[in-house]
């Protein structure tokens, strides 16, 4: 009896889903996690799951200290969880290496990265990448043997992508978090202060320029190029409004009786 051969399963599609952005691919600690990951020997597999993160096939995707957890959909109606795990960063020795080098502790909070902050981790025997494949964990609950598997790879490649935009991510997932503090804009804290008088720009899209790419956003459409087009509209308007007194609503505003 010949056997019947079954047509591969497509995944369903999402709308919505989390896509990368292209942030920063230069960046030295993205070429670094993505050459770790294709140390892996995944096949196959690592191609698929880079499509399936192109795709949006990504619903949700958080980073933790130790931990990066994802739901990834693939061809069943529900997402498979995924999980990836390592060991953070001793505590007590990145504390004290950051209080001795409170120029490095600066970059990183400003959302820097020099390559001299894991050269002083190896330095006390760290390394903010992994260096055997023994120190992952990886977890899915999709029938596949391999780990990882390309739900997995989906994950680890939008994480690649995220850190390209913001190396913060990277610390988060080592152990290392910054406290979020907000400054005191108050009069008394800043008795001197004065209105500055800023010189016009003529370039509309220069504010989406200088906030950069996200590390991942729901959308099919290019990011800058949507932003961009939206500051265009608000800027031509604006300029007008320093020189006469208009309407600032656009025409879909208007509501007509």
């Amino acid at each position: 009896m010949s056997k019947k051969p079954f047509p591969p399963r497509l995944a369903k599609t999402v709308h919505g889903g989390l896509r990368p952005q292209g942030g920063r691919r230069e960046a030295w600690w993205r070429r670094r996690w993505m050459e770790w990951l294709e140390s892996l020997h995944m096949g196959a597999r690592l191609g698929r799951g880079r499509n399936y993160a192109q795709l949006g096939q990504i619903r949700a995707l958080t980073v933790l200290p130790g931990e990066i957890r994802a739901e990834v959909q693939g061809a069943e109606q529900t997402p498979y969880s995924v999980f990836i795990g390592m060991e953070p960063l001793n505590e007590d020795a990145v504390t004290r290496l950051l209080k001795e080098r409170p120029f490095l502790t600066a970059q990183l909070v400003a959302h820097a990265l020099p390559v001299a902050f894991e050269e002083a981790l190896h330095a006390i025997g760290f390394s903010l990448f992994p260096r055997r494949r023994e120190e992952m964990r990886f977890q899915c609950d999709c029938k596949d043997w391999a780990r990882p598997c390309k739900h997995l790879a989906a994950a680890l490649c939008l994480f690649a992508d995220a850190i390209g935009a913001d190396p913060l991510l990277l610390l988060r997932f080592r152990g290392i978090v910054f406290p979020e503090s907000q400054p005191d804009l108050t009069p008394q804290c800043m008795p001197e202060a004065k209105i500055l008088s800023i010189p016009l720009s003529v370039d509309a899209a220069s504010v989406p320029r200088r906030l950069g790419t996200l590390p991942y956003w729901r959308g099919a459409e290019d990011f800058q190029r949507t932003l961009g087009t939206a500051y265009l509209r608000a800027h031509d308007r604006a300029l007008l409004a320093l020189t006469e007194t208009i309407d600032l609503r656009f025409p879909e505003d208007h509501v007509t009786d």
